[in-house]
């Protein structure tokens, strides 16, 4: 009891002194409403734009993805269940006029879709035959859908709704890399692949202020993907870990590990080269601003000075050294377009594809 009293006493003398102003419940939930309306409106345009510029990256460059292809038709759908959770229900209802039926929330300029036309705020009826669900499951039941009827390539039929006029309407998927390109919610500038999808935070969407900054990231990340690298490093991590444990059996040494996590970052500066400069590619083969795109790097020296410094121990290259060798994957990519050959990153101990010579017609082919 003496302990309470004095512990309040204690907690006292660390009070606040003014005297706080009043607030209203009502204006507080009034502003609350506003702050969801506008907190859902940057996140849908976080989406749209990230969907746009992602969108010519994985269908455009999908000749450098190599057999990581699926078909997908630039069709964002969505009800009131599925933005940003059941918190912003209303805030979906009222600003986007969502409800449990699944709707158009997003046609990306230019897709199978947008050709077939298909505009937001059509409500999707039927993909082919298959009636679409409401409800809380319903998007991701639909999407699945979609993607079954569209994993040859073929047409497929969307019957939609739209100012209560039903329409049925043929859309024709286009080639993708099958790396699906995701809004992370972290604060932080960064992005990220796992061999199966491409992650990029919402700090980083506010980082690459331009379309051509947003591009190179994710063309970067695409470029891990497809060059196998997140499964090089498990590979070399596996192969490290064997070491580990012979030691640890056979010398009785315990590594903790040691030999596993070198071996896990082997390459790790190679492998962040070799994405950049495949992933100029992919920004070439979409039609991208390459030209601008090297710029992105000296923006980003002045968010981590420390990254200007060159060190065998990084896990990325300096960003100097980054600059330098996309500028110069820029006059090679130029070179490549002015001798009018296929736009395709050089390959080690291939021929270089500006000097070959082009008269045999064997030798002017090249693939990824």
């Amino acid at each position: 009891m003496l302990t309470g009293v004095v512990l309040c006493a204690v907690l006292a003398s660390c009070a606040p002194t003014t005297q706080r102003v009043r607030v209203d419940s009502q204006a507080t939930q009034q502003e609350a409403r506003k702050q969801r309306q506008v907190a859902l409106q940057a996140y849908m345009d976080d989406q749209r734009r990230l969907m746009r510029v992602s969108y010519p990256l994985l269908t455009k460059g999908s000749d450098l993805c190599g057999e990581d292809i699926r078909y997908t038709t630039g069709l964002a759908l969505a009800n009131n269940a599925t933005l940003l959770g059941e918190d912003f229900k209303d805030t979906a209802q009222s600003s986007y006029q969502l409800n449990d039926e699944v709707q158009a929330i997003y046609v990306i300029p230019g897709s199978g879709a947008d050709k077939a036309g298909i505009r937001a705020g059509d409500t999707v009826r039927y993909i082919g035959d298959w009636s679409l669900p409401t409800g809380q499951n319903a998007v991701r039941q639909s999407l699945d859908q979609l993607q079954v009827q569209t994993q040859t390539g073929k047409a497929v039929r969307v019957d939609i709704q739209r100012k209560g006029r039903g329409q049925s309407l043929l859309i024709t998927p286009d080639r993708s890399c099958s790396y699906p390109v995701l809004l992370g919610d972290g604060d932080e500038v960064n992005a990220y692949a796992d061999g199966k999808q491409v992650v990029i935070q919402r700090g980083m969407m506010r980082f690459a202020t331009s379309d051509t900054e947003l591009a190179l990231v994710i063309s970067h990340e695409i470029a891990h993907n497809s060059m196998s690298h997140s499964r090089s490093k498990m590979t070399n991590y596996a192969l490290g870990t064997v070491v580990d444990l012979a030691a640890q059996v056979l010398l009785g040494i315990p590594t903790q590990g040691l030999f596993g996590k070198l071996a896990g970052n082997a390459y790790s500066q190679d492998f962040e080269s070799e994405a950049d400069y495949v992933g100029l590619y992919i920004m070439a083969q979409s039609g991208g601003d390459i030209d601008n795109a090297p710029q992105f790097w000296r923006r980003m020296a002045t968010l981590s000075p420390n990254a200007i410094k060159s060190s065998h121990l990084a896990s990325h290259p300096a960003t100097p050294e980054r600059f330098v060798a996309l500028e110069e994957t820029v006059k090679e990519i130029k070179a490549k377009k002015a001798a009018g050959k296929p736009l395709v990153p050089n390959l080690k101990n291939a021929p270089d594809l500006i000097t070959e010579p082009s008269d045999t017609p064997e030798k002017s082919k090249a693939s990824p």
